[in-house]
């Protein structure tokens, strides 16, 4: 081995070891800020749902969960379903006839005007929508029942679905679909077979931006939807917490509420995984074997 090539093997060698070195380095920060304000609050969270409040016990912390908020939770989930839903078929056709326009100042100021509402205030765009609905009807509290919930829901998050499915689809190489053409596949087929696919990431992040958000939402219920019976279960927890102000087992209960909420949530995330990795593959191997 001449002297060159043992120069440039120890020099890969130490660029390599550095390299490594400045990545970790680079997860400091989000290490710090995640155990500061995602760790750290979960943590106290669970602690406190296990912890007796002054005058009663641990039991009667999980009092609370009951078949009342078992029905909250899953019309809570409905809403934020539908929503999601509703944000898949509006947000997917609009970012992709958007990034197939040929005119780039076209597709930037359509592109600044649907995500608009992203950098309004999110209490601003709440009394603007109602004082719409409210004009429209021709008196004041006019929006009775979860339908209003879920229009201010999608209303307030289709940007987000909308962000994530347009970068992708705006960068996604036109060579794919002239091939797919080029083989003989029809818009349909190529749409499955190319489009839905190479948005498949892109797709799950707009789905988690929505659902979770509208899941957990809390104000959007009290002013789009003036039946008695109207609140979700954000609007449940926040009120415990409140309550917790001057109530130590209002805030344990809230605590209770907050984990069973989360236990709730992991548990459709380890579905979603069980579908993706046992059914859906093979549901593609079958399809496969039959082609």
């Amino acid at each position: 081995m001449n002297l060159d090539s043992r120069i440039s093997k120890i020099y890969m060698r130490e660029f390599k070891d550095s390299t490594h070195k400045k990545n970790w380095t680079l997860l400091i920060p989000f290490a710090v800020v995640s155990l500061i304000l995602v760790i750290i609050p979960l943590l106290l969270i669970f602690i406190k749902a296990f912890l007796p409040a002054d005058g009663a016990t641990v039991a009667d912390n999980w009092t609370v969960i009951n078949g009342f908020i078992w029905q909250k939770i899953l019309t809570s989930f409905f809403i934020a379903l539908i929503t999601t839903i509703v944000c898949i078929l509006l947000a997917y056709p609009f970012a992709y006839f958007l990034s197939t326009s040929k005119s780039k100042i076209f597709r930037t100021v359509i592109f600044f005007i649907a995500t608009a509402p992203v950098w309004t205030s999110f209490l601003v765009k709440l009394v603007g929508l109602k004082t719409f609905f409210d004009i429209c009807a021709g008196y004041d509290n006019s929006t009775f029942g979860h339908i209003w919930t879920i229009i201010g829901l999608i209303y307030l998050y289709l940007p987000f679905m909308i962000m994530p499915l347009y970068s992708v689809l705006n960068d996604m190489p036109k060579n794919l679909v002239y091939a797919s053409y080029d083989l003989g596949y029809g818009s349909f087929k190529t749409f499955l077979k190319i489009t839905l696919p190479y948005t498949r990431v892109a797709l799950a992040s707009g789905i988690t931006l929505v659902l979770l958000p509208s899941l957990t939402t809390v104000a959007v219920p009290q002013f789009l939807n003036n039946n008695n019976d109207g609140s979700m279960i954000g609007d449940i927890i926040v009120d415990q917490g409140q309550a917790g102000l001057t109530s130590d087992i209002a805030l344990t209960r809230a605590s209770t509420l907050s984990l069973i909420l989360c236990l709730v949530m992991l548990g459709g995330f380890g579905i979603y995984l069980i579908f993706q990795k046992v059914i859906w593959k093979r549901f593609k191997a079958r399809r496969s074997s039959h082609e």
